[in-house]
């Protein structure tokens, strides 16, 4: 059977698209509520049309590892534990109001999950089957981490996360500006891909495809196609090339002096063969140091 495609049939999907509302997903600490994640996740949703699904995580494997007793069976006054479970209780009411007084405010359709318990990573994994996209806090951790590293959570987030993740930092800045990395990888148009599915609102914004060159070349991979897809979603679009031997410390560079308003799109985060160890630490390098949200995928 052949299926002709017809101009008109391209700008019904296009129409459908732009019409889908989103499911997304904010992570939020049910204990230590950090509103700045909920801001960008009402700000896109305000925009599409879409539904916030507050994830509240209470990981008490960690919460509790203090208290004498818990694993290593030595007695223990329970009443301090009951007293701790009532704290935390009454902190995650608390905490739940304040999420849906925000999404009130903003007349943001909203509804809550919340897991009281252990494997919160696998839990939000979980949730992110039947998401658009996951909002989480650079700074989010259930455990003790390095000032100078991601946390073990928001990695096992990255790498397994069955939807894109935007990674937001802890202060909210409106977005204002759209940078796309590319590479020319199947992983890294993936990712330009996805973001025009889920921020079809934002095809005027201004957006920049910017590739890091290691030669002294302004020439881009897959030149011609690269540029037919992003025509047909993006109006307001600017190709920049950059040279750097060094294509790490180049992106830093580049986007430390953009960052503000910013949004960072990359691709192929994920457990990997070494084909794809640089771009890992590249992201890793960029979320520990820029002060803006980096949207993320990976195969």
């Amino acid at each position: 059977m052949i299926f002709i495609i017809t101009q008109d049939y391209i700008l019904l999907i296009n129409f459908i698209v732009k019409d889908v509302m989103k499911k997304i997903i904010v992570t939020i600490d049910a204990i230590n509520y950090n509103e700045q994640a909920l801001k960008y996740a009402i700000q896109i949703a305000k925009q599409s049309g879409g539904m916030i699904l507050g994830v509240f995580l209470h990981d008490i494997s960690y919460v509790y590892a203090d208290l004498p007793g818990i694993f290593d069976l030595v007695p223990v006054e329970y009443s301090t534990i009951i007293k701790r479970q009532q704290e935390d209780h009454d902190k995650l009411n608390a905490n739940m109001h304040l999420f849906n007084e925000a999404c009130k405010k903003e007349n943001v359709r909203h509804k809550i999950h919340a897991h009281d318990g252990v494997n919160v990573t696998d839990f939000l994994i979980k949730e992110s089957m039947f998401a658009d996209m996951l909002i989480v806090d650079e700074q989010i951790s259930f455990a003790i981490q390095r000032a100078d590293s991601i946390s073990t959570f928001l990695t096992d987030i990255l790498e397994d996360a069955h939807c894109p993740v935007l990674v937001v930092p802890e202060k909210y800045s409106p977005i204002e500006q759209v940078f796309l990395c590319y590479d020319g990888s199947p992983s890294g148009t993936k990712a330009i891909k996805m973001y025009s599915y889920i921020f079809s609102e934002w095809s005027a914004k201004n957006t920049t495809l910017i590739s890091f060159n290691a030669e002294a070349s302004a020439h881009i991979s897959n030149s011609e196609n690269i540029k037919d897809l992003l025509h047909q979603h993006f109006s307001n679009l600017t190709i920049d090339v950059e040279h750097e031997k060094r294509q790490e410390d180049s992106m830093l560079s580049y986007f430390k002096l953009r960052e503000e308003n910013a949004l960072i799109v990359m691709g192929a985060y994920g457990r990997s063969p070494f084909s794809r160890l640089f771009r890992k630490s590249a992201a890793n390098n960029i979320l520990k140091n820029l002060k803006a949200p980096i949207f993320i995928t990976h195969e």
